[in-house]
């Protein structure tokens, strides 16, 4: 009887209880770091393993997972794999929500342990590159307890025009989710000196962070302020990015059960993935996870930012000299073969301005300089396609083609990615030439009446 009551408490010390929903799952190579790890599971009445990652079927789908995983042994790979792995039913997408937390010792782990203790949900705010300098984002932080920042970015950092968000200029990072809507600044196994590090180091909870080209969701910003946990909102952008073929890229560093705010800014709402429209949203566990009920309301709230005509060409015309030569080219070309008159460069002008104005209207408008690139490109574009309409095409499409396909070449973003900017580049042509032709043909008849 002895033997079988010390079996029992022995079972009962190591397995992990049925009903914990929350783990903290310690790369074996760490171990050591039981103690801080430990404190970090308390938090949630969680459990911790130490583990190799090689089993993880204790996991079921509603589950939370922080894996602590040494910095040697993290990276792409790592990360993919897991994805699939856990991906239990098939349907593309990991199933328990997940967050991981690269250390070396324990630095990396205390700060995450004290900014949960004492982190507190509050508001969000939205930060995009060109439109704020520093000062502002010291002040507009503040009191924010979400911050999402997007810019052109790298491991190092983001790019926010006038200054970048970098280790050097964290501000106050200490208690705030960070969301970075940034080119591959997720990839932390590139260099010793990473944003998404120092964040964490610095006090962040969390940070998400994308491991590919482009950022980590294509959802409007506020959908990170849905009042959701944190690692479920990554879950879902990922989700989203399943459904149109791109391999889930966004990784979230840190606690996967923070909830971010205090109050939803953004109607997410869960439905079962039954009837017409669970065929358009991506199925997670059974559910769908929509923009407000389901419906062609939603659909629009989804996928519209596929047609953010504004969003890719500031994008080119951002980066470093990229648009610069794209407008030397286009007028090189204009002004050596086809020599347009001035009634066709007025023409042309005035249709791009028109069909900037309305799309900014609609969006946004960049920063000044950004604007008029854009403008005088898209003036480029409708003197093509004075000659034919294909001219135009090939010439919006042929940036970002490029742009895809040496990314690809390099390794530094996947091919599903590099598809992804393709299509998405064709849409927002397709939007483009629309609106030109049409001012076009307006210009033309008001200027023969």
């Amino acid at each position: 009887m002895k033997r079988v009551l010390t079996f029992l408490f022995l079972l009962l010390l190591f397995v992990p209880a049925v009903s914990a929903h929350y783990y903290v799952i310690l790369d074996e190579n760490v171990s050591g770091l039981y103690p801080y790890v430990r404190e970090i599971a308390e938090l949630h009445s969680g459990t911790v393993i130490v583990s190799n990652f090689s089993n993880l079927d204790f996991l079921n789908s509603d589950d939370y997972a922080l894996l602590v995983v040494s910095y040697s042994r993290f990276n792409e790979s790592f990360v993919y794999s897991l994805y699939d792995r856990l991906d239990f039913d098939g349907d593309g997408i990991y199933n328990p929500v997940v967050g991981f937390l690269p250390v070396r010792g324990s630095p990396n782990v205390v700060p995450l342990m004290y900014s949960l203790r004492e982190f507190r949900p509050d508001g969000a705010v939205f930060l995009r590159a060109g439109k704020v300098d520093y000062d502002e984002y010291l002040r507009l932080s503040e009191n924010a307890s979400l911050i999402w920042v997007e810019g052109h970015g790298s491991p190092f950092g983001v790019n926010m025009g006038s200054w970048g968000l970098c280790p050097s200029h964290l501000g106050k990072p200490s208690g705030k989710v960070f969301v970075l809507e940034s080119c591959d600044v997720g990839k932390v196994w590139k260099t010793d000196d990473s944003l998404v590090l120092a964040l964490l180091r610095k006090g962040s909870p969390a940070v998400v962070a994308s491991i590919d080209m482009g950022g980590v969701s294509y959802l409007p910003e506020r959908f990170w302020a849905s009042g959701y946990p944190i690692g479920k909102l990554v879950q879902i952008s990922n989700a989203y990015f399943m459904k149109l073929g791109v391999k889930p890229k966004a990784v979230l560093f840190g606690d996967p059960a923070l909830v971010p705010v205090n109050s939803s800014e953004y109607p997410l709402v869960k439905s079962p993935a039954t009837g017409f429209y669970s065929k358009i949203f991506p199925r997670i566990n059974g559910y769908i996870y929509t923009p407000g009920e389901p419906g062609l309301k939603a659909v629009f709230r989804a996928y519209n930012n596929l047609f953010s005509v504004i969003d890719l060409w500031r994008g080119i015309f951002t980066m470093r000299s990229v648009g610069f030569i794209v407008l030397v080219i286009a007028f090189a070309v204009i002004f050596g073969r086809i020599h347009p008159g001035k009634k066709t460069l007025l023409r042309a002008l005035v249709s791009a301005m028109a069909s900037f104005l309305l799309l900014g209207a609609v969006m946004y408008y960049p920063p000044l300089k950004v604007s008029l690139q854009i403008i005088f490109f898209w003036t480029a574009v409708a003197i093509f396609m004075e000659r034919k309409v294909l001219w135009g095409l090939l010439t919006l499409l042929l940036s970002p083609t490029i742009i895809a396909f040496v990314a690809v070449l390099l390794g530094t973003t996947t091919p599903s990615y590099g598809c992804f900017l393709v299509f998405v580049s064709f849409l927002t042509s397709l939007v483009v030439l629309v609106l030109l032709f049409v001012f076009g043909r307006l210009f033309h008849r008001v200027v023969n009446l």
